[in-house]
Order: structure tokens, then sequence, then C-alpha cells
């Protein structure tokens, strides 16, 4: 029997909330899984970049702020050398379209704690700074320490095929 949208959501919620609870359910979130569209898939990934590699700056992008990619999306099979390593790879075969898919999931994981560690520094800081603070400074401060205390979202495109 097919779940309403309200079961998926739940369901998806409650995934969402374990993989933020423990780091064994965060790994399990980040582990790359097989997309039900994968038998379909008549071309591959790894062609599907060589046609546009010249109007992404997906590279570029990266090394700009110093992170290096040591994997190239373009092979059909990419040298992943830590696929071998990963328990997460297990039956998984390192194609390009998975190594990109779970690169993406990497690449979240990493925005958020290093988000969170650039938000707590900020905080820390402010609140350092209001212990010694003029009245009119600590107004200042406390302008500046308000926007910090929300969440921003940020949407990407759906990149996995399941159905529940």
């Amino acid at each position: 029997m097919a779940l309403s949208n309200a079961e998926k959501m739940k369901r998806r919620r409650e995934r969402q909330k374990a993989a933020q609870q423990s780091p064994k359910a965060r790994k399990e979130a980040l582990k790359p899984t097989e997309d039900e569209l994968a038998s379909y898939l008549k071309s591959s990934f790894a062609e599907f970049l060589k046609e546009r590699s010249s109007n992404t700056l997906f590279y570029e992008s990266l090394h700009w702020c110093g992170v290096e990619v040591d994997v190239n999306l373009e092979n059909d099979h990419p040298d992943f050398e830590m696929a071998s390593e990963w328990p997460e790879w297990s039956g998984l075969e390192p194609t390009s379209l998975n190594v990109a898919t779970g690169l993406v999931g990497a690449f979240i994981d990493a925005a958020k704690e290093l988000s969170t560690l650039i938000n707590e520094f900020k905080l820390q800081e402010i609140d350092e700074a209001m212990k010694t603070a003029s009245p009119a400074d600590k107004v200042r401060l406390e302008y500046m320490r308000k926007p910090l205390m929300r969440k921003t979202s940020h949407f990407f495109p759906v990149i996995q095929v399941k159905t529940e």
C-alpha cells in the first residue's frame, strides 16, 4: 500500500532527527545509496559532465577556497581510493554518479559543521565583548547577536529517486 504524503514526510523527519542525534545515524544518513532510477539510466554521468565541462565551475570554485577534490568525475569509474576504506560504499560501485552523489552529502555535512563553528565563535566573541561594553555598545552588540540566533535554508535540486 502506498504511503500518503503526510506519512512520507513524517518518516523523512524521523530520519533527519535520528541523523542529527547520533554519530552512527549521521554516518548512515551520509551513506551513498543506490538510486532507484539507476536501472533506467542509458548514458553515463561522466559523459554528461564532459559535454558540460566548459560551463561548470565546480573544481574552480573549490580550488578558489583551497579545497582540492582528488577525483575526476569525468571518468566513468573515477579513481576513488577511499571507496575500499568506507564501509558505507560496500556493495556500491564507485561510478562517477555515485561518487558525485556521495560528494554532495559530504559537502553538505562539512558546510553544516563549519557554519556551526563560525556561528559559535561569533556568538562567543559577542558575549565576551558584552561583559565590558558600555550600555550603548551592548545595544549594538545585541543587534549583531540577534541575526546569529536564526537558521538559514539553502535549497538544492533533488538528486536521488526513492519510492516508499
